[in-house]
């Protein structure tokens, strides 16, 4: 009786969930030790570096949509083509699409345990690589010195070929404070670059501990019933 006790507990011990790498997701999440993995600080770690890419996001499509508002109003009472240019448009259509993707992004990883099935978290670091890019150009558009949505691409109210020139960066009012809105987009893309390569590299992972721990007890608790019933006949 005491070697098949022995039998069944080595076998329950052995009985375990592991992660393979078919589960796990992230491109670097792997190469994080086991023992952090699975940890709560881990886990509110993504989630927080979610929260920053919403934060970030948001307020930088917030002062650019000032700036744009501002230009568009003022520059369009001169010129009798309504519209923005290509570059500012571009700015605009990247940051909204970050907003409404971390918003689905961060509502997903708190609902779903483990941040959902395997495919949805492959989409989401997919998703991350493409707004790495798009940030980039974010950033590339609205630097200071040169970019075609930046500080120095403001407006000039004194004629109609300023006006004109506009939204083409060709002109530079230093009287308008909107002119220097561009920096804090741009600070910002810098920033939710960074943040969005963080959650390409690295994903939660399944919490097999409990899992295993459930697996275990389940199993343990099923040999007693079984040992009891065994006692009683």
């Amino acid at each position: 009786m005491r070697k098949h006790n022995q039998t069944s507990n080595s076998a329950i011990d052995g009985d375990t969930i592991t992660d393979t790498p078919s589960t796990q997701t992230g491109l670097l999440t792997r190469c994080v030790p086991a023992k952090l993995k699975h940890t709560a600080l881990y886990r509110w770690w993504l989630r927080f570096t979610r929260l920053l890419q919403f934060l970030s996001a948001i307020i930088s499509l917030g002062i650019f949509s000032s700036r744009v508002y501002k230009v568009y109003r003022l520059v369009n009472t001169l010129k009798t083509q309504r519209g923005i240019s290509n570059s500012m448009g571009a700015v605009e259509g990247i940051l909204a699409a970050a907003v409404l993707y971390t918003i689905l992004a961060t509502l997903m990883m708190c609902i779903l345990r483990g941040g959902g099935p395997t495919w949805l978290r492959w989409l989401f670091v997919l998703l991350d690589v493409l707004f790495v890019g798009g940030f980039t150009a974010v950033a590339v558009l609205t630097r200071p010195n040169g970019g075609s949505a930046g500080v120095r691409a403001c407006y000039n109210t004194n004629s109609d070929a300023g006006a004109t020139n506009t939204l083409q960066g060709e002109n530079v009012s230093d009287r308008d404070q909107h002119c220097n809105l561009p920096w804090g987009t741009f600070i910002l893309a810098i920033i939710s670059t960074i943040l969005h390569a963080i959650t390409a590299a690295f994903n939660e992972v399944k919490d097999h501990h409990r899992k295993n721990k459930a697996y275990r007890n389940k199993h343990a608790d099923g040999y007693s019933d079984q040992h009891m019933e065994q006692n009683t006949y």
